[in-house]
């Protein structure tokens, strides 16, 4: 059921899918939690050049922090800006754990053909050529993943609550990728996958 949209307004992504569509600069993206619990995995690339995509570690270097504010740049791998974090409901969210894969949940849960976010993004990304190898680490939006004082990192029931959202300044004309994380063996998505909704806006009044 992964969705592919070419001209987007308002894209609903049921829990456990994903789908990808093209943005402008000088747009607006909202991602909206619907019900509550449920994290949006979310890559971009360049339009006009593939082999340039929106990076976390470029982020992390930019920011010096392992979350986003307010404010922040999201960076490409060529270090120039794509994204700015405009408007933020929940201010939990994670750029250090990958994306979820078959791989993860043969080796560490014993269970085969799960559906994962690298599967959803590989399947909404091919019409435009892009193969799994190519897709990006994820910024995990609403994913609560804590830091701890030894330095290791949490992965716990997300606090957004139905209706939470984000909003990104697109600041890049970019492909877009979200995938409604369907993890529902760990306490990521509170157990239980749930939908996304995606809204590209020409304005936005903060």
């Amino acid at each position: 059921m992964t969705t592919v949209a070419s001209d987007p307004t308002e894209i609903f992504i049921p829990g456990g899918h994903g789908t990808a569509f093209p943005v402008s600069k000088g747009q607006f993206l909202e991602i909206v939690d619907v019900e509550g619990q449920q994290v949006a995995d979310v890559v971009a690339f360049a339009a006009l050049d593939r082999r340039e995509w929106l990076s976390t570690t470029h982020t992390r270097s930019a920011t010096l922090r392992l979350g986003l504010e307010v404010g922040d740049l999201l960076e490409s791998n060529w270090r120039r800006p794509m994204f700015k974090l405009v408007h933020d409901d929940v201010g939990s969210h994670d750029v250090i754990t990958s994306m979820c894969d078959d791989r993860r949940y043969r080796l560490d849960y014993g269970v085969e053909g799960h559906r994962s976010c690298r599967t959803n993004l590989a399947e909404a990304y091919s019409p435009w050529g892009i193969t799994e190898w190519e897709i990006p680490d994820p910024f995990n939006i609403f994913q609560n993943a804590p830091i701890h004082p030894d330095r290791s990192f949490g992965n716990e029931i997300p606090p957004g609550t139905a209706g939470d959202s984000v909003v990104f300044e697109v600041l890049m004309d970019s492909i877009v990728g979200i995938s409604s994380c369907p993890q529902d063996l760990n306490p990521c998505n509170g157990f239980n996958p749930s939908p996304i909704l995606a809204r590209v806006l020409n304005h936005y009044d903060a």
